[in-house]
């Protein structure tokens, strides 16, 4: 929860947060499902403890760990609560097994402090001893809640509504016992904050073992108990993940053909990827006690056993002995020291021997892992071990990866519907008889809601009869929120492109590169049939290809340097580089960083197989970008309707993005990036930017906030003769609920510091603020074929204010593109600060912002459809994913070996550096 600090003085306490003016009345009503269920709450008290878990000191255990790990901690609070019910048998208790504890009574004071005693193994008669303490006792407010809930009024302490989200400690105590039930059991779901995942028989999974990784896609369900109007609710929706495969370990190996490696095989390379992705996974290995009985116990794995590391680490008389030329050796090649049962002297044996010996098992031919230490290695073969299921890893998947999970996770809104509406019950426990016993009840039925289909708006192109930005104009009609560009010009080419080249990019021996004819053929499309400003011939480089190694990104990184120079030397505009595979990885992000940053010159990838096909529509897509690059603008809005209408209304996105998907040493030491674009002039068709870095993971932004929005001031300056706007649309995207109050309270000074440098006193420009956020788990379907798009999903252009949100807050759902696949995810929009709308339009003003926020969306340059979220928002995510490029090597997290290395710091030292010849040109898109 964040409260607003009302100590500026330059925003009326009615701006922040505002009233919603009204509720949205254009457009088509319908009536949609939302993957809401409504909830009913019988509860006169809910009590809140903090859990502290403290392992206590024993004879076996003299010195535990400082904190327990998680399946550790998981049984001894399971433990602890056993005991409070013994001590209280009427206790209804909550918990999510870390740190908090929910009860609808208050605890004994015996029950304050427990100790449990937990086997240290199967048979064992040794046990580790854990004290729990419940702290810190508080009440959750549950009748200011229910109370708020019928009258809808802000109490004496928010009287201006500034506190949100609203009521955030009942909300965490709803969840905690809803899903409570779920998390009771490891061996059944596995959860992660309020995402619940089957790893049972009701588990749906897909392997991703296509780039030698041993990943799979799994499905769950995300559950978060939401506040509406007067009442609450229970958001559910279908979610996806990568987890660790799960199973015995060797069938595992044998799926993916998986065997020993000598030092100069090919598959050692393999071997270093899987082996990277089994480090730290959580195995159950089988062990045979004296009295012959097997049992299991839980165990990680600390490496796959290599002879480099064995060597280097492990010493002394009796150290390890690996067979000569093994890298990956397999239990044939491993020798270790076993003593004789009396203790003193020993002898040498294979670990395959050892397991023939001893248990009578004759071991396959894998590689053997080390569930020890790197100084003192436990080795055990892949036959004795099972990975655990529900061990979820972050990682960025590879392209192949990517094509399988998405495949996986693309299923019909009504798939999707269906399982909410069936199997997230079984799996999270709404129709549980403990959840009735707590007071708490769901509904059974999705929630049926009120929504609008908002009317189409027109596109503009120059018509094709004459060149790009004549006076004429075609108009198009979308129909499925699409259309094309057949028969019209761009509304303005760019500045004339005089010199352009091109370069294949050949990544295998045999990739065929694409001929000059190709070229040409693009750059006449370009000129006659799209009407942008270019010389239809490109002029060839000394070599029309490059090869590329695999395995040396420093000497690919070489040869394209010397590439650019001499494009540079030729004084090239724009360079078009023909990929032979695609690619999104340490080869683009080069071309990126020395085109964008190094020399100053537009850059272009595309794909040799799709590209040598010459399609229109594929030369048409790629034509768009080389003329927003050049400053042109593509398409425009039929009608300049609302705030747009006078040209003196700047329009501004700002993302910031975050490390993710790597280590955490990793993401820790690389920092989150900004990016600004802001609109220019009334056409809304360029949006140059501004990008830098700031400290790992903070989402605020930090002072070089009010000098980039300064600049982007500046810029519309000079493209407005020196009028500045009179007002500013601000899209800031990603922000979460509980930061939305530190929107007002550190950004918004920086922003109102930058009008007032660049504006006069008496032109300081009005101010609105929204939120645009498309990670939310909020679905809506159809509930009638005659509203339902091609897709099976709701028809592009459907707005929904009303049914789930909040009638306080003035916040809108859109969907204003057509999902060709899977279910559509509307962007939320949620307005923080209107010094815009309400004081033009009073009760039309939700009309205007809908309105606006939805042709927006129509205004994306490099596409000839509307996209999911506005233009705005939208390229400054594009904007945030290429100075991500232009650092490649702070993120990037593979299992590739490069001799490019980059510090944790580097960030700091490295300027912020496009070029100047690109600096106020949209080069990222």
């Amino acid at each position: 929860m964040s409260q607003l600090a009302l100590a500026s003085n330059v925003s009326k306490s009615g701006d922040l947060f505002p009233i919603r003016p009204a509720f949205g009345t254009k457009g088509k009503e319908v009536i949609v499902w939302a993957n809401y269920f409504q909830v009913t709450l019988k509860v006169k008290a809910i009590y809140k403890y903090t859990i502290v878990a403290k392992e206590i000191p024993t004879e076996s255990n003299p010195k535990p760990r400082d904190q327990l790990k998680p399946r550790k901690l998981h049984e001894a609070i399971k433990a602890a609560l056993a005991i409070l019910r013994g001590n209280q048998p009427q206790l209804r208790v909550a918990t999510e097994f870390k740190s908090n504890l929910f009860t609808m009574q208050k605890l004994n004071g015996n029950n304050e402090k427990v100790r449990v005693n937990l086997p240290r193994g199967p048979d064992s008669n040794d046990f580790d001893v854990v004290e729990i303490s419940f702290e810190a006792l508080t009440e959750v407010p549950v009748d200011k809640l229910l109370s708020w809930l019928d009258s809808m009024q802000d109490t004496q302490n928010d009287g201006d509504g500034h506190v949100f989200p609203k009521h955030p400690d009942v909300v965490d105590a709803l969840n905690g016992f809803i899903g409570n039930q779920a998390r009771t059991s490891l061996d059944s779901v596995a959860t992660f904050n309020n995402n619940f995942f089957p790893i049972d028989a009701r588990s749906r999974i897909q392997e991703l073992l296509c780039s030698d990784r041993p990943l799979v896609a799994a499905r769950g369900y995300f559950s978060s108990a939401r506040i509406g109007t007067g009442r609450l609710l229970l958001n559910v929706n279908v979610t996806h993940s990568v987890f660790k495969i799960s199973g015995p370990l060797h069938e595992i190996f044998d799926r993916m053909h998986i065997r020993p490696a000598m030092r100069n095989d090919a598959s050692v390379r393999r071997l270093r990827v899987v082996a990277k992705f089994l480090a730290k996974t959580r195995v159950k290995a089988k062990f045979q006690i004296k009295t012959g009985k097997t049992l299991d116990r839980f165990k990680t794995i600390l490496a796959v056993v290599t002879r480099s590391e064995i060597s280097r680490r492990a010493r002394g008389d009796q150290a390890p002995r690996i067979e000569e030329g093994w890298e990956f050796p397999g239990p044939k090649h491993i020798q270790f020291w076993l003593k004789n049962d009396q203790g003193e002297g020993g002898r040498y044996i294979t670990v395959y021997d050892h397991y023939k010996q001893k248990y009578n098992m004759n071991l396959g031919d894998h590689p053997v892992l080390n569930l020890g230490t790197m100084d003192k290695p436990s080795f055990f073969p892949a036959e004795v071990l099972t990975i655990e299921a529900g061990q979820k890893v972050q990682a960025k998947l590879t392209g192949d990866e990517t094509t399988i999970m998405l495949d996986f996770a693309c299923r019909t809104p009504y798939a999707n519907a269906l399982s909410i509406s069936t199997d997230s019950r079984d799996i999270l426990g709404l129709d549980d008889q403990a959840l009735a016993d707590f007071g708490i009840g769901v509904d059974k039925n999705l929630l049926a809601i009120t929504a609008r289909v908002l009317d189409v708006p027109m596109v503009s192109y120059a018509s094709g009869g004459g060149g790009g930005g004549g006076t004429r104009t075609s108009d198009q009609v979308p129909q499925n929120a699409s259309w094309n560009m057949r028969n019209v010009k761009v509304v303005r080419p760019g500045k004339p492109i005089r010199r352009w080249t091109w370069v294949n990019l050949i990544y295998r021996r045999n990739d065929r590169p694409v001929d000059s004819d190709v070229v040409k053929n693009f750059g006449t499309f370009m000129s006659k049939n799209m009407g942008i400003n270019i010389a239809p011939e490109p002029i060839p480089l000394s070599a029309e290809a490059l090869n590329l190694s695999p395995d040396d990104d420093d000497m690919n990184k070489s040869n394209l340097r010397l590439m650019f120079q001499e494009a540079k030397n030729k004084n090239m505009d724009h360079i078009l580089l023909v990929l032979s595979q695609k690619d999104s990885g340490a080869v683009y992000s080069m071309v990126k960083t020395l085109g964008d940053c190094d020399f100053g010159i537009h850059t272009n990838c595309v794909v040799a197989d799709n590209f040598r096909k010459g399609s229109p529509g594929y030369f048409a897509n790629v034509g768009l970008k080389w003329n927003l690059k050049a400053g042109g603008i593509n398409h425009k809005l039929k009608d300049e309707t609302g705030v747009l209408k006078d040209g003196a209304t700047m329009v501004v996105g700002y993302d910031v993005t975050h490390p993710t998907n790597m280590s955490k040493q990793k993401s820790d030491a690389a920092p989150s990036l900004v990016g600004l674009v802001a609109s220019i002039d009334r056409s809304l068709g360029q949006w140059p930017s501004v990008s830098w870095a700031q400290a790992s993971k903070q989402e605020m932004l930090d002072a070089k906030l009010t000098e980039a929005f300064a600049s982007r001031i500046a810029l519309w300056k000079k493209n407005n003769n020196g009028k500045t706007p009179k007002r500013i649309v601000i899209f800031r995207d990603g922000v979460s609920e509980g930061q939305y109050a530190q929107v007002l309270n550190l950004e918004l000074p920086m922003i109102r510091e930058a009008c007032r440098t660049t504006c006069r006193a008496s032109e300081q420009p009005a101010i609105s603020i929204m939120v645009s956020v498309k990670r939310h788990q909020t679905r809506f379907y159809p509930t009638s074929t005659d509203e339902m798009s091609r897709s099976g999903n709701i028809k592009n252009g459907t707005v929904v204010d009303r049914g789930i949100t909040q009638v306080r807050y003035w916040d809108f759902y859109l969907t204003a593109h057509d999902a060709l696949q899977g279910t559509a995810r509307p962007a939320h929009y949620t307005v923080l600060l209107d010094e815009v709308f309400r004081s033009r339009s009073k009760t039309e003003a939700a009309n205007e912002l809908e309105k606006l926020t939805h042709e927006l969306c129509y205004l994306f340059g490099r596409a000839t459809k509307a996209i999911s979220i506005c233009t705005p928002a939208y390229y400054a995510d594009i904007l945030c994913e290429r100075a991500r490029a232009h650092r490649h090597d702070l993120y990037d997290d593979s299992a590739s070996v490069s001799t490019s290395t980059a510090t944790g710091t580097d960030w700091q030292s490295t300027p912020d550096r496009v070029h100047p010849n690109l600096r106020d040109t949209m080069y990222y898109i």
